[in-house]
Order: C-alpha cells, then structure tokens, then sequence
C-alpha cells in the first residue's frame, strides 16, 4: 500500500512543484461580482502564488463588439485567458474586468459600440462623438472606478501599487479615467 502513495503521489508532488517553479497560478481564474451604480458587473481574477501583497493590474476593455466582431474576433474572455495567466505569473494580480453589455457583463446593458452605431445610425457621427464623450464621463468611467475599488480593496493587492491598462480605444480612455485619482499614474 505504500508503494502506492508513493507511485501516485509522488508524480503529483513533482508536477506541483514543477508548476510552482514556473510561476504558473493553480487552476484557472476567479470569476468576481464588481458592483458599480445599479450594474452587477463580472470580472475574471488571477491571482500569483504566495501571500503578497502584490501589485495589482486593471484592464480596460475597448468598446465592445458587435455581433460581426464577436464572429470575427471571439469573445473579449480569449483576450483575459490570454492575459491573465502571464500577469500571475510575474506576480501580478490581474483583474480583467466586463464592462456593461460586454462579457461576462452582457447582462447589464448594451455595450458602448451598439449604442455607438445605434446613435450614428439614427443622428449622425457627431452624435454619436458626442455619446462616446458622454458614456465616457459617465457609466463607462463609473465601471472602471468601481473595478479599481475593488481591485484595490483585495488583500492580496498592495493598494499603493496599482496600474490601469487598456487596449483599443481604451488608453485615452485610461488616462481620462485615473487622472483624476491621487497617486496613480498614468502614461501620457
């Protein structure tokens, strides 16, 4: 009997080690509510080996995409899948956060590009700037203020070391967003 434990647990040791020395996190990530005004936002959460506290990283989204995009591209979770394993793995906590219509988040309205398309269909591109500028100062920001909260109220995240991160048209977006926050920097 003792030649079994050892045959299996033996081989499971090794791999755990194995998988601790590269730094990779165990399983797959969290998934997390994010509360933001009346929105129950989703997140995927990856989180390093070890106590931390660790820095911690926010994406920002683009804008959404629409059903073409989503057939073209995938889904915005194969961008966080492929992201967050690196981040965890250089001891970063990764918080890939759905903004509303978008995601996991698909739920809590439409996304910014149909209203964008809605709006520019119905009124012209200048409306539909101006929406974007509106959406922008408003419920969009709301969402990414509310997933920095959150993410730096984890007791994992080292509050005072906090990067916001975004793709597409996210970082002027990104940049709009944190500089109103004290002691979070953003690139210019």
């Amino acid at each position: 009997m003792t030649k079994l434990y050892a045959f299996v647990l033996v081989p499971v040791f090794l791999a755990l080690t194995a998988a601790t020395a590269w730094g990779q996190t165990s399983g797959g990530p969290e998934t997390v509510v994010v509360h933001s005004g009346s929105a129950t936002l989703h997140a995927m959460l990856w989180r390093p080996k070890g106590r931390g506290p660790f820095p911690g990283i926010l994406l920002n989204h683009g804008r959404g995409r629409t059903r073409e995009d989503l057939e073209r591209l995938g889904p915005y979770e194969q961008n966080a899948e492929k992201l967050g394993p690196v981040f965890a793995r250089h001891d970063y906590v990764f918080l890939y956060l759905f903004r509303r219509g978008v995601g996991l988040s698909t739920d809590q309205g439409a996304n910014a590009v149909d209203l964008m398309n809605s709006e520019s269909a119905t009124h012209g591109q200048e409306a539909c700037n101006a929406l974007q500028l509106q959406l922008l100062d408003s419920r969009e920001m709301d969402d990414v203020l509310s997933g920095l909260k959150f993410l730096r109220a984890l007791p994992c995240v080292d509050a005072r070391n906090v990067a916001v991160i975004g793709h597409s048209r996210q970082p002027p977006t990104t940049r709009m967003e944190t500089e109103p926050l004290p002691k979070l920097a953003s690139c210019k």
